[in-house]
């Protein structure tokens, strides 16, 4: 029996660290969704900051019985002002989170069940979380909790 020794050739590293300034696929697949969430981030934060900075003149939360004499109408002005603020503080809460799931791996995973989110839903809403199954099932759950369970 004769026994030949073979020479073991170096394998080339697939490591993502093998080349650290290439982008990843996921990056790459991500990236419109990516530069998408940082518009809509950027565009968030200077409309927070322009009603900051008009609460500060005369259309703020506390000055709108200012501005009519209705205090009815006041208080449903200030509580409109404050639900829109609310609604821009969660969109800007669920950009961060879309964001932080594309640096960790996660992103365009379905956070419930964890198949793929569709890409026309990315397209709609970038930031979203759950795929469209889950969604609706989620926002069924939200309406029975506002209707008292019924």
């Amino acid at each position: 029996m004769i026994l030949v020794k073979r020479r073991r050739m170096p394998q080339a590293k697939l490591e993502s660290n093998h080349f650290p300034n290439a982008p990843t696929v996921a990056e790459n697949r991500y990236s419109e969704f990516r530069a998408l969430l940082q518009t809509q981030r950027k565009q968030l934060l200077g409309e927070v900051r322009e009603k900051i900075a008009a609460s500060g003149d005369s259309l703020g939360f506390a000055n709108q019985s200012k501005i009519t004499d209705d205090d009815g109408l006041a208080d449903a002005a200030a509580e409109m002002d404050v639900a829109l603020v609310m609604r821009e503080s969660q969109e800007l809460q669920d950009i961060e989170a879309a964001l932080a799931r594309m640096d960790e791996g996660s992103y365009g995973s379905c956070t419930v069940c964890g198949i793929e989110i569709g890409q026309a839903r990315l397209k709609a809403y970038p930031a979203a979380r759950r795929c469209l199954p889950c969604q609706e099932q989620f926002e069924h759950a939200q309406d029975q909790i506002h209707r008292g369970g019924a």
